[in-house]
């Protein structure tokens, strides 16, 4: 960059990424078809191409920046390791720019719009395109259609010029580069411009008027929709980073924050005011040390703090603002389709579905939420979820588990529901792992794999003649199952976990009877799909045992020749034909005697309830104020679980995704943020099997919260 000023810098992927799910596509819902039950058709697919393609079509990822100078710096990252950069002029000549933003074209082009601050100068927009070819990145810049801001065009006309200088600019969408609005501010006000991208046919002189032309040629030009002005000037503004609707005009908010203090929530259209809200900025301690008036016994605060910026959460239910004094205030917002009135169960679930389908954060969604609606959503979603065809379950169950557990967390008696959420994840994660290490002997010869073989086997023996898992064992080929044995001892942490819940789940059936899902992830016992998937990976963990005894669980058993797994695996089928009624007392007896035959482990569901998206966001009156890097008293709430009799309580913490032990202090660990589960760093030996392992949750904890690195001081 030749040591130019980078004003602006787009830490984001150059091509269109929706958060991982489809890099070349945005997902959005068609209001035709919003009544339709079915995710893939009530959700259109709008198809965006890369901005920079490599080999066989995959995106690139890296950064575009514009510097002050009027200069394009584009860092690219190959998949080959390799860095390219490169810089380009934005126009023809080196300009000054002010104010700048940028979005992404259906093409792939980013669409760029600058000024230099001036009221009397034009607002610039170019059209950037990317190309690589033989390791050198080119980049095309392009002039576009530019206009003069509508408050300069009556100064032109004879009016007092009010505004000196443009403040903000921003697209409304980044995905859509058909509206912009512009600030502009003055010593006795602001004004707020909405400007729109329309086509607009070409007028010819007669002179050079063709009548044989079949259509008029158009044009492509900017024009001024509506303002909006106020006596107090501009100091931030937040516009949508995404619509969850195809329609066009998507419907949308604009919000500008005032030097008075003041926020106002604009609607799109015509820029209607939605809202407007004063924000408090009067509670700031000075310091640690806080400054008492002897005088009057209250504390001093510092004065003049005014509001520096602003941002819309992803789904935009919420609105987070930051003033000059570090103080963060977050606002929840009603609906973008009801202007002014509150978030409806309806709008929750559409909001929840979209969240589920793309990958997109929910947690602004949960705190727009009242706690009676939580109960109510939960149940309609379920429906809605389960009316999609096998395979989309397939593929949205874990996020769909994942939105279910943070919904039951903010109720005072959803821990249970929550766990049973985290264990139905993890159970579904390990049957996926372990079944993909599965290859058939003879791929021409048989329609199923081994793991659908064993599926149907269970499902047609599931009689009460075979409790025993020796007899399902003849019915297979042990061959089928072989896999490597460096990889099934890798993959131990895993089996014990299958082990763990299968003994955690029948020793709490007896106590579950008189009230229903009392513990955390005991509701698995009444879902026949988790207790058949239990038993598939007892099974297939017996037949490695054959392979590779290292990868067997280890049990502290009250008896040498108490073979654990196929007492588990007859318990789990008497539970499974017990489906729908009231257990048995033998089988309840069975079950109570497991405590007396081995111990039982308490295995960690991670389904404690922390920070603002708890339960003690409802047992609390707004605004809550909160200070940094302390937890205030009302947002402590501890749920008491009930132990199983014969159990010995962890003194130590578990690791989330490995499940492995950490030690009762562990030092280097990455920890959610949303439940505070943690987990290593970086794990010790690993296999192929437990690297893919370690990816699924790279990214994020199984509850939907992101990592952070923790670093505790050893005492």
């Amino acid at each position: 960059m030749n040591g130019h000023k980078l004003q602006l810098l787009y830490l984001k992927n150059i091509f269109l990424l929706l958060h991982g799910f489809i890099m070349e596509k945005k997902i959005a819902l068609n209001m035709e078809k919003k009544d339709n039950p079915l995710y893939l058709e009530k959700y259109s697919f709008i198809r965006f191409n890369p901005s920079l393609k490599q080999f066989g079509s995959k995106p690139s990822e890296g950064l575009i920046a514009i510097t002050t100078t009027g200069m394009v710096f584009v860092l690219i990252l190959q998949s080959d390791g390799n860095i390219i950069t490169a810089a380009e002029l934005l126009g023809q000549f080196r300009s000054k720019i002010k104010v700048v933003d940028l979005c992404y074209a259906k093409s792939g082009d980013f669409l760029v719009v600058t000024t230099d601050g001036l009221v009397q100068s034009s607002v610039h927009c170019y059209r950037v395109g990317l190309k690589v070819v033989q390791d050198e990145c080119i980049i095309t810049c392009e002039p576009f259609s530019s206009f003069f801001l509508n408050c300069h065009a009556t100064c032109l006309a004879g009016e007092k010029q009010i505004y000196s200088k443009v403040t903000h600019l921003k697209f409304i969408l980044r995905e859509a580069a058909d509206a912009v609005v512009i600030t502009a501010s003055g010593p006795s006000g602001s004004v707020v411009e909405l400007w729109e991208l329309r086509e607009k046919p070409v007028a010819f002189h007669k002179m050079f008027n063709n009548p044989s032309l079949e259509r008029q040629p158009k044009t492509v030009v900017w024009q001024h929709h509506t303002s909006s002005t106020t006596n107090s000037g501009v100091v931030a503004m937040a516009t949508p980073r995404l619509s969850i609707y195809d329609a066009n005009p998507p419907p949308s908010y604009i919000l500008v924050a005032y030097k008075d203090n003041s926020i106002k929530c604009f609607y799109r259209e015509s820029l209607q005011l939605a809202c407007q809200i004063s924000v408090n900025t009067r509670t700031h301690h000075r310091d640690e040390h806080t400054m008492y008036s002897h005088q009057q016994g209250s504390k001093n605060y510092l004065h003049g703090a005014a509001i520096s910026d602003m941002q819309l959460s992803w789904t935009g239910c919420t609105l987070v603002a930051i003033d000059s004094l570090s103080q963060i205030f977050l606002y929840r917002l009603c609906p973008v389709t009801d202007i002014g009135g509150p978030m409806t169960t309806s709008y929750a679930l559409t909001v929840l579905e979209y969240c589920l389908m793309t990958g997109t954060d929910w947690w602004d969604v949960v705190l727009s939420l009242r706690p009676g609606w939580i109960e109510s959503i939960c149940e309609k979603f379920t429906e809605s979820f389960n009316r999609q065809p096998a395979a989309a379950q397939q593929g949205w169950i874990s996020r769909y588990l994942s939105i279910k557990g943070s919904l039951y967390r903010c109720l005072s008696n959803g821990l249970a529901k929550a766990g049973d959420c985290h264990a139905l994840i993890m159970l579904n994660a390990i049957s996926a792992a372990m079944k993909s290490l599965l290859r058939p002997r003879d791929l021409s010869s048989q329609d199923k794999g081994p793991a659908e073989n064993l599926t149907a086997i269970l499902n047609s023996k599931g009689t009460e003649a075979v409790y025993q898992m020796d007899k399902v064992l003849l019915h297979l080929e042990s061959k089928e199952f072989t896999v490597e044995p460096p990889i099934l001892q890798s993959l131990q942490h895993l089996t014990q976990w299958v082990a763990d819940c299968a003994l955690y789940l029948l020793a709490t059936l007896p106590y579950q009877s008189p009230n229903h899902n009392r513990y955390p992830g005991g509701g698995l016992v009444s879902d026949p799909k988790a207790l058949n998937t239990l038993r598939e990976l007892l099974v297939i963990i017996r037949i490695w045992s054959l392979l590779n005894e290292s990868c067997l669980p280890v049990f502290t058993k009250m008896a040498e020749n108490l073979d654990v797994l196929s007492l588990l695996f007859k318990l789990l089928t008497k539970t499974l034909l017990a489906h729908g009624s009231e257990p048995d007392d033998s089988l309840l007896d069975e079950c109570s005697l497991l405590p007396n035959q081995v111990l039982i482990p308490i295995i960690e569901l991670g389904t404690q309830a922390f920070g603002v998206a708890s339960p003690a966001l409802f047992m609390n009156s707004l605004p809550l104020q909160f200070e940094y890097y302390s937890q205030p008293e009302f947002l402590k709430y501890n749920s008491k679980v009930p132990t199983i009799e014969g159990t010995i309580p962890q003194n130590h913490k578990s690791d989330i995704v490995r499940h492995v032990s950490l030690g009762r202090n562990p030092t280097h660990v990455r920890q959610c943020t949303r439940c505070y589960s943690s987990s290593m760093l970086k794990a010790g030996a690993r296999s192929a099997a437990t690297r893919a392992w370690d990816q699924r949750w790279l990214r994020c904890c199984p509850c939907g919260g992101q990592w952070k690195f923790v670093e505790i001081p050893k005492s």
